[in-house]
């Protein structure tokens, strides 16, 4: 009764409609209409960002070879009648805008009656960067120069970028594929990467794949769980807390933690390095080549392949003994755990 007069073009009250609204709250909505809405821009040469962070739904972003941006939305909406879906179907707008540096895009929506379900098509120039903010979403993002992860959550899939990816990634499940850059801190979730170019990561309880990368491997991580399957560059590993395999090591790998559950296989003698404290190692040893092999626990338990034995001197065990004729440095540090060694038999 104290509300504001309706727009002209507004349905009127009636009891009817009343009713209408009454079985759309208790039974669902009983109409229903997909509208699309498209835009386009041509940004100058000072563009080097499409912003998308203030986007709540699904997006597609693809870069190619136009000059101008295109931008394709398609709205589901429900309502309890046709004047309902026409009222709703007014109030959409699609806003791309270009200022300085990045353009943004906006769908915006009076806040009348119930939100539509959005779904984003974008094609962009390649030489544009894309960034993602923390509106949950999903996203498939491929082809443009790299993307920006404004406390991004929702689930992410990214192919062929010319360049890196960067920011922090909250929760959801991130897939990378080949060639990928990754300069990002991650924070719950689960992030898959498929022969990277290079990885490096500050990560906290996070689910971490990544198979046959290309480059080096840094992660900084606190109860993360690792997997990394397949190496092409060096691997560091630092932290607290969590769990770590590795298979098919191939390149120099340094691990200096605390509360990690390491289980490493090495696959060709390389410098290796594992430092823990307050939790178990398992180490199996390359099965071709030689390697120097330097072991220390402390207040723990060694388990050593046959033929090798420790020296016991109070809390500490240690052992130092060239393996398969020596070759590069094998040295491995624990307290207070259990370090099981395996030889080239894998026992």
């Amino acid at each position: 009764m104290t509300a504001p007069a309706a727009p002209a073009d507004a349905p009127g009250f009636s009891l009817g409609r009343l009713v209408d609204f009454a079985k759309a709250h208790f039974n669902g909505p009983q109409a229903r209409r997909t509208v699309a809405r498209t835009a386009t821009l041509a940004p100058g040469a000072e563009v080097t960002v499409l912003d998308l962070s203030e986007l709540k739904g699904p997006v597609t972003v693809e870069g190619t070879d136009r000059a101008d941006i295109e931008v394709r939305l398609d709205a589901a909406l429900a309502g309890v009648d046709t004047a309902d879906l026409d009222a709703q179907e007014k109030s959409i707008r699609v806003d791309l805008t270009a200022s300085g540096p990045t353009a943004q895009l906006r769908l915006a929506q009076d806040g009348r009656g119930r939100r539509p379900r959005f779904e984003v098509r974008i094609q962009v120039p390649k030489r544009l960067k894309v960034r993602l903010g923390d509106s949950r979403m999903s996203a498939e993002v491929r082809g443009v120069a790299g993307l920006d992860l404004d406390d991004y959550a929702g689930d992410l899939r990214v192919e062929d970028l010319t360049g890196p990816v960067t920011g922090r990634y909250e929760s959801g499940r991130a897939e990378f594929g080949q060639g990928a850059v990754l300069q990002l801190k991650t924070e719950g979730g689960r992030v898959r990467l498929e022969r990277p170019a290079s990885v490096t990561l500050e990560s906290e309880r996070t689910g971490i794949d990544i198979i046959d990368a290309a480059g080096p491997i840094t992660i900084k991580e606190d109860y993360a769980r690792m997997d990394i399957r397949g190496t092409g560059g060096p691997v560091r590993i630092t932290g607290d807390g969590g769990t770590i395999a590795l298979r098919q090591v191939a390149h120099a790998l340094v691990i200096d933690a605390t509360r990690l559950t390491v289980d490493a296989e090495i696959d060709s003698p390389v410098p290796t390095t594992i430092s823990v404290k307050d939790d178990d190692v398992d180490v199996s040893l390359p099965r071709t080549g030689g390697v120097q092999l330097d072991v220390t626990v402390t207040e723990g338990d060694l388990r050593l392949p046959d033929g090798m034995s420790a020296v016991v001197a109070g809390p500490k065990q240690t052992i130092a003994t060239p393996v398969a004729g020596g070759g590069p440095l094998v040295k491995l540090t624990l307290e207070r755990g259990t370090m099981r060694v395996r030889g080239r038999s894998g026992t």
